[in-house]
């Protein structure tokens, strides 16, 4: 949903977002700033820093952070108009754009028309599952166990193999030709209108409200090479990256199991609801998404992820685990069995209800699916992916409150790390010593998302730390470097670029409401390091343009040495170690040359 950007910015000043965060946990000043307990994590010394000059609040433990909007939103779970209104309201700032209730939207006629067309045709196919033609499909879902209740709880159908039919069908409904292309179901031949899911089995698929947006069609026969699934294309009511198969369904259950099973495909979701789980959604085959995750967020339950038990599915646990690392979502992942089958449609054939309930009751947390994933598999293949895994789990390591608890990581690291236990214990001692400097800030530069940043990097964050709050640094930006070699740090540069063409000057609270509004696919990514920059404490207060031209000239400096290096790297790929060592001993003397 698209928002007034000018209400967003009206809202946000009128609200101080130390006054803000007090009316919902204790705020202790510490000097010109606040610091907080933070709410999103079990947090034992205030690690939420609250910048009132900024309008900004940080953690530097879990990584949560934004404006007072933002705040509101994740502390009462609130869709982001909603938040908006509580901060307006708890300002005193009333503005008759607030009035609008943010649930109710007047659906464009054309959707209502679809919705209708898309109505009748999921009666349709139900109607011609119960027909003489039907009564083959129906067989082979009776075998698969799918009996009447399931049936109609998923919609399940069929389509006539008579394709013409089904639109002439629709024709008689009143639906136009055009509204039957743009629900994704006609295949057009020489101005003939057929249903491209003619003669399989239908699976409806509702959004999260429970309207039918799409169908996916499934193969039933043994000498059919067809595709084994066709899915609708994406339409104006399907958005297959929005949308959870039968989470219309498991959103009322989650909260009585308190749980819900994420599985990987309709059959998965079917063969849980068929022994008793009836809290259980489906990614449907496609990449979990941020969408995915929001509406997963909105249950506050736990998440209990069941993707397939092959390479590719255990893969796709890992990608979740990614997404997951700034959330504070309380998931966990089931254990994969080989020996007992990919999937859970294919445990509960293969070996009934008592094993597929034990096979998803055999829970890991992320730390615990992470080592069993690295120790099956040989996806650590270089020193830099050990060095990552090690940093990824070294704030968890500095947070152990057992002894026991952390010799039992350490030695679950160093197996799959293949590091010595040592030299990892070692590490972790050397953190906890700069731990006692500034505790926060030593476990915010270990957290998992933080990068290693060579001068490089580290020269374009100097300028990009100044553009966030002096315009002279954004016209230098602007006049002399252009653009940014890092792609985070270039994305930043553009969306602050936009918001001071627009607004003539630089606010991080505004900004970062802006760059939520828009939507974008990595938008979370971005407002993270925007606010870790922010908060940054190791910058000189007062600099002028020799200042910003001595970290440009470092910049480009360091550009000239990674080029060479790409170029040094790309000569010894695949190259012997006779050859390596020639061509490095030749590249050494080239260097010396260029230096003197």
């Amino acid at each position: 949903m698209a928002f007034d950007q000018s209400l967003i910015n009206d809202v946000l000043h009128h609200a101080d977002i130390v006054d803000i965060i007090s009316r919902y946990i204790d705020v202790i000043q510490k000097g010109r700033e606040y610091v907080a307990l933070c709410p999103f994590h079990d947090d034992r010394n205030p690690s939420m820093q609250i910048s009132k000059t900024k309008q900004i609040f940080k953690c530097f433990v879990c990584g949560s952070g934004g404006n007072a909007i933002k705040f509101v939103e994740m502390y009462e779970h609130l869709n982001f108009f909603d938040a908006m209104r509580k901060v307006a309201q708890l300002s005193g700032y009333s503005d008759p754009r607030l009035e609008i209730k943010s649930n109710v939207k007047a659906k464009d006629p054309q959707i209502v028309n679809l919705e209708n067309c898309i109505n009748d045709l999921n009666v349709y196919y139900q109607y011609a599952l119960n027909t003489s033609e039907g009564q083959e499909p129906l067989k082979y879902l009776n075998q698969r166990g799918i009996d009447d209740h399931i049936r109609k709880k998923f919609q399940i159908g069929y389509a006539f193999k008579d394709g013409v039919s089904t639109c002439k069908y629709l024709q008689s409904k009143g639906h136009s030709l055009r509204s039957i292309e743009l629900i994704g179901i006609a295949s057009v031949n020489k101005d003939v209108y057929s249903d491209l899911n003619q003669g399989r089995i239908i699976f409806s698929i509702c959004d999260s409200n429970g309207q039918v947006v799409g169908f996916s069609s499934r193969r039933y026969l043994e000498n059919d090479d067809s595709p084994k699934y066709i899915n609708s294309p994406e339409t104006p009511l399907f958005h297959k990256s929005d949308i959870l198969y039968n989470f219309h369904n498991a959103k009322n259950e989650a909260k009585k199991f308190n749980y819900v099973y994420v599985v990987e495909g309709f059959m998965d979701a079917i063969a849980l609801e068929r022994i008793g789980i009836s809290s259980v959604c489906a990614l449907m085959g496609t990449a979990f998404t941020n969408q995915h995750l929001s509406l997963l967020r909105s249950l506050g339950v736990e998440i209990r992820f069941c993707l397939d038990g092959d390479e590719a599915g255990q893969m796709g646990h890992m990608r979740v685990i990614n997404m997951l690392k700034n959330s504070d979502i309380n998931c966990r992942f089931v254990k994969k069995d080989t020996n007992l089958g990919k999937d859970s449609d294919e445990i509960l054939t293969k070996h009934g209800q008592e094993k597929l309930k034990q096979y998803l009751n055999n829970l890991l947390t992320i730390s615990d699916f992470i080592f069993d994933y690295y120790e099956n598999t040989s996806s650590l293949k270089s020193a830099k992916d050990r060095q990552n895994l090690i940093k990824y789990f070294l704030p968890l390591l500095l947070n152990c409150k057992s002894e026991l608890e952390f010799d039992d990581y350490i030695d679950k690291l160093a197996k799959v790390s293949r590091y010595s236990a040592d030299s990892i214990r070692n590490l972790v001692n050397k953190a906890k010593l700069d731990k006692e400097d500034d505790p926060n800030k030593i476990i915010s530069n270990f957290h998992p998302e933080k990068k290693y940043l060579n001068r490089f990097r580290l020269a374009e964050k100097e300028i990009l730390y100044y553009m966030l709050k002096d315009e002279k640094a954004i016209q230098f930006y602007e006049n002399n470097i252009e653009t940014f070699y890092d792609d985070i740090y270039r994305r930043i540069a553009d969306y602050i670029l936009d918001f001071y063409h627009q607004n003539k000057n630089i606010n991080v609270s505004l900004l970062t409401s802006s760059i939520e509004a828009k939507e974008s696919s990595n938008s979370d990514e971005i407002i993270k390091e925007i606010l870790d920059i922010s908060f940054e404490s190791n910058h000189p207060d007062n600099v002028d343009k020799n200042y910003y031209e001595s970290v440009f000239e470092t910049i480009q400096k360091e550009k000239n040495k990674l080029y060479k290096k790409m170029t040094l790297e790309k000569m010894l790929e695949n190259k012997s170690s006779q050859d390596k060592a020639r061509i490095l001993a030749d590249w050494n003397k080239k260097m010396v040359k260029t230096k003197s």
